[in-house]
C-alpha cells in the first residue's frame, strides 16, 4: 500500500494535470489543444525514478500558489508534519506566509500551521510566538490557546499555564479547575523539592480552593504532614481520598496503616477498613484487613476472612495474598504446586501495570497525573487487579 507522502506526490501531478484540462476544455474551438508541461514531465520522471525532494519541488513550482489552490498547499504541508518530514512541512508553509496575494483568511491558517511545526519540531520560543499573535487576534483561537498550553507544559511553566486555562475556559465556555488544580499540585512539588513546605501546603490549598475532588492535593498534603510527624493531620488527609475518589484508596492504605500504627491506634485502622471494604470495588482492603489480622497473630482468621471475601469477589491479587498468607503460616504452609503458583502470581504481579489511562489504554507502573501518552491530565487510576495479557 502506498504510505501518504508517495500519494501526495501521485496527487499533485494530477492537481496540475487537471488544471491544463479544464483551461484546455474551455478554451475556444480554434485555439490550438493544451500541450503538456515540460516540468510536468520532469516531475514524473523524478516520481518514477523515486527521487521525491526533486518531485516535489517541480510539482510545486507548477501549482502557483493563490487563493484558489492554497487548501492544497496546506493539505499537503500537514501530511508531511504528519508523516514526521517537518522540514518539508516547514517549507510549504513558510512559502504561503511570505505570499503578499493571499486572503487574511488563508495566511493566518498558514501561521497557524507554521506554529504546529514549530513545535513539533522543538522550536518553542517561534511557535509561542505565532501562538501569541493569533490568540491576540482572536484567530484560531481555541487550538492556538492548546498550543501554548503545551509548550508551558513542556517549559513546566506552570503560572502561564494557568492564565493560558483560564483562557481556555473562556474561549471554550467549558470549566477546567480540575486541570489548573494539577498545575498547582505540581508548583506545591516543586516547592516541596526545594524544602519550602509552606509554599507546598499555599498551592495545595489553592489546589483545593480550584477543585476540591483534587485527590494528589490530599495525597501531598498527606505526605507533607507525615514527613512532619503530624500524623493525625496526615490520616485526616488521607481521609479524604476516600469521599473525592474510591478508585484512589489503593494509595492510602499503607499510609494509613503506617500512621496508625505510629499513633498505636490499630483499632482506627481496622475501623477504617471497615467502612472501606464495602466501598470499594476489588480486594485491596480485604487484603489489608487480613493483613492486620495477621500481625496481630490471627493467621488462621486472616486466611478465612481473605477466603471468605473471594468467594463473593474473586480476584487474582486476593487469591495469591491468600497462598502467600497460607505459605506463612508453619503448621501448613503450601504443597509444592500450590507454592509454584504463588511464586508464578508474584512473578506476574511485579511485572503487570499498576496504573491504567481511562481514555487512551496507556499503562505503567507509575502514576502519571499527565498521562504520558494522551497527554490528559487526571484519566490515570490505580488497577484494581491483575490486568490479563490481550
Amino acid at each position: 500500500m502506498l504510505d501518504g507522502l508517495w500519494l501526495v506526490l501521485l496527487l499533485l501531478p494530477l492537481a496540475a494535470a487537471s488544471g491544463w484540462y479544464l483551461r484546455g476544455r474551455f478554451r475556444p474551438a480554434e485555439e490550438n489543444p493544451p500541450v503538456v508541461h515540460a516540468d510536468y514531465l520532469r516531475g514524473i520522471s523524478h516520481l518514477v525514478n523515486e527521487d521525491a525532494d526533486k518531485a516535489i519541488e517541480v510539482f510545486m513550482r507548477l501549482l502557483e500558489v493563490d487563493n484558489e489552490t492554497v487548501e492544497t498547499h496546506l493539505a499537503l504541508g500537514n501530511l508531511f508534519r504528519r508523516q514526521g518530514e517537518v522540514d518539508r512541512a516547514l517549507r510549504v508553509h513558510q512559502n504561503l506566509v511570505a505570499r503578499p496575494n493571499l486572503k487574511a483568511i488563508h495566511r493566518n491558517q498558514a501561521r497557524f500551521e507554521l506554529a504546529q511545526d514549530y513545535l513539533r519540531a522543538g522550536v518553542l520560543d517561534r511557535a509561542e510566538d505565532l501562538f501569541r499573535e493569533l490568540v491576540d487576534q482572536g484567530m484560531f483561537l481555541e487550538r492556538s490557546l492548546v498550543g501554548l498550553l503545551s509548550i508551558y507544559e513542556a517549559e513546566r511553566d506552570w503560572r502561564q499555564a494557568i492564565e493560558t486555562t483560564r483562557r481556555l475556559e473562556s474561549a471554550r465556555g467549558q470549566a477546567l479547575r480540575p486541570v489548573i488544580a494539577q498545575y498547582h499540585c505540581e508548583m506545591a512539588e516543586a516547592a516541596r523539592e526545594s524544602g519550602d513546605a509552606d509554599a507546598a501546603l499555599s498551592h495545595l490549598g489553592r489546589a483545593r480552593h480550584e477543585y476540591r475532588d483534587c485527590v494528589r492535593a490530599s495525597l501531598l498534603r498527606g505526605e507533607i504532614a507525615e514527613a512532619a510527624d503530624d500524623h493525625t493531620a496526615a490520616i485526616k488527609a488521607y481521609r479524604q481520598v476516600i469521599r473525592q475518589d474510591i478508585d484512589f484508596v489503593t494509595e492510602i492504605i499503607e499510609p494509613l496503616r503506617r500512621c496508625h500504627e505510629v499513633l498505636s491506634q490499630p483499632d482506627g485502622y481496622r475501623k477504617l477498613l471497615e467502612q472501606i471494604i464495602p466501598r470499594y470495588p476489588g480486594a485491596a482492603p480485604s487484603i489489608a484487613m487480613a493483613r492486620l489480622m495477621q500481625r496481630e497473630g490471627d493467621s488462621d482468621g486472616a486466611i478465612a476472612f481473605l477466603a471468605d471475601y473471594l468467594q463473593g469477589e474473586p480476584s487474582w491479587m486476593g487469591f495469591y495474598h491468600l497462598l502467600d498468607l497460607t505459605s506463612t503460616d508453619s503448621r501448613s504452609g503450601l504443597s509444592g504446586p500450590l507454592e509454584s503458583l504463588r511464586q508464578s502470581l508474584q512473578q506476574i504481579m511485579e511485572q503487570q501495570p499498576r496504573y491504567h489511562c481511562g481514555h487512551c489504554g496507556f499503562s505503567g507502573r507509575y502514576l502519571h497525573w499527565q498521562c504520558p501518552s494522551c497527554k490528559l491530565w487526571n484519566s490515570m487510576a490505580p488497577v484494581r487487579d491483575l490486568r490479563p495479557a490481550v
